[in-house]
């Protein structure tokens, strides 16, 4: 439940536990508003989502807000009062000082769960903090790994999208049906016109060696020029999903239920994690590396791999200086300096898992394929954190 109204009724077992309050801060990056509803949902009590609009000072490095709500604007910060809650969960960095200080608020009794790379960058103040491995964070006690971010998806919401999308999609195709699901240019890769053009030719003799027909979805970040290339070099796909903010009914979840496999552009860990978590076939199409990639991270690089050298005792490759990685490592666990966050090793980890083939694989349909399920393990964490049963 993520009505307010369902939110205020808090359930007790059998055994004598009753629900905690859940608040679930919530932003205007829809990605982090789905981990944290994601996350929500999957534990089953009645949560109240807290819509959070920020100000300027929410630019400033969460460091140097701590525990504040001096970031937000006077409405949001205006409808933060008691009761407040026994459990926050949150994504984003704008939203960890605000996670802070509603425990400051309450004396230190709300336990925190914060969710992502950079509002969990110092993982120590919260009470668990979920980080993708391929972020590659300070390993930390209250930090657990997932292969990816937490997503909505379940068989329920599936089954609910075949019956709402069957009629629109499944007539008139053939088997196997293949989702194409594209995004666009990101700090790592970059998406032009003819890196949509082959994409397009290769995934259109990709479903004519089966037989099978295309659904194929762009995304905001792929761009006008673009999406018409790809949609240009498909020639006949059965259907094609414009993005726009006007476009209406968006077709993915009714995509995730139906089709038989997936192509996936790399760019995108959302829909990579959703896609794998059906257990289809993912194939990952992957997108040239942008020529800044590089340098971009080529000083970060620098200081986190002198980080872990110190952290891990290998003085030698910090060249003898021991100051130099004791500075790197403090720059690092503060969140002045962050690894890349590099997909190339997202893709490799889905791979080697047996939960995603690189695109030029044969097409092989009927597989189960293993699912990416990092929910049921942060479900337990959490339940165990404010006191009930890990099974509840």
């Amino acid at each position: 439940m993520d009505s307010e109204s369902a939110s205020n009724t808090r359930a007790q077992d059998s055994s004598g536990f009753r629900s905690p309050r859940v608040w679930v801060l919530v932003d205007d990056r829809p990605g982090n508003t789905t981990q944290s509803l994601g996350l929500a949902e999957a534990l089953g009590w009645p949560y109240e989502t807290q819509e959070l609009q920020f100000g300027p000072l929410a630019r400033l490095h969460n460091r140097w807000l701590g525990a504040s709500n001096v970031g937000l604007g006077a409405d949001s910060s205006s409808r933060l009062v008691p009761p407040w809650p026994d459990l926050v969960i949150a994504a984003g960095r704008r939203s960890a000082p605000v996670a802070l200080w509603i425990r400051q608020q309450n004396a230190g009794r709300t336990r925190l769960v914060q969710l992502g790379r950079k509002g969990g960058d110092l993982a120590r103040l919260f009470d668990l903090v979920v980080t993708p491995r391929y972020t590659r964070q300070v390993p930390d006690p209250n930090r657990v790994e997932t292969m990816g971010p937490l997503h909505r998806i379940t068989e329920k919401k599936l089954e609910t999208a075949a019956d709402e999308w069957r009629g629109r999609l499944i007539p008139g195709t053939t088997s196997p049906r293949i989702a194409v699901l594209v995004g666009g240019t990101s700090g790592q890769y970059r998406l032009d016109v003819e890196t949509a053009r082959r994409m397009g030719q290769s995934v259109a003799e990709f479903a004519r060696a089966s037989g099978g027909s295309l659904f194929v979805s762009v995304s905001r970040r792929t761009g006008e020029a673009a999406a018409d290339a790809l949609e240009r070099a498909l020639g006949d796909a059965h259907y094609f999903y414009r993005w726009s903010p006007d476009a209406g009914d968006n077709p993915y979840l009714g995509y995730l239920a139906l089709a038989d496999a997936f192509v996936i552009s790399g760019d995108s860990e959302s829909m990579l994690v959703e896609a794998c978590s059906t257990t289809k076939p993912v194939y990952i199409w992957p997108f040239p590396v942008r020529s800044s990639w590089g340098w971009l991270r080529f000083n970060r690089e620098w200081v986190v791999n002198r980080a872990s050298a110190y952290r891990s005792g290998d003085r030698s490759r910090i060249l003898g200086v021991n100051a130099v990685g004791r500075g790197c490592a403090w720059l690092q666990e503060q969140g002045y300096v962050r690894p890349a966050r590099d997909l190339d090793r997202m893709h490799a980890d889905l791979v080697e898992r047996g939960m995603a083939r690189p695109f030029g694989a044969s097409l092989e349909t009927g597989l189960a394929m293993k699912p990416v399920d990092d929910v049921k393990e942060i479900v337990r964490r959490v339940r165990l954190l404010v006191g009930g049963s890990s099974g509840d």
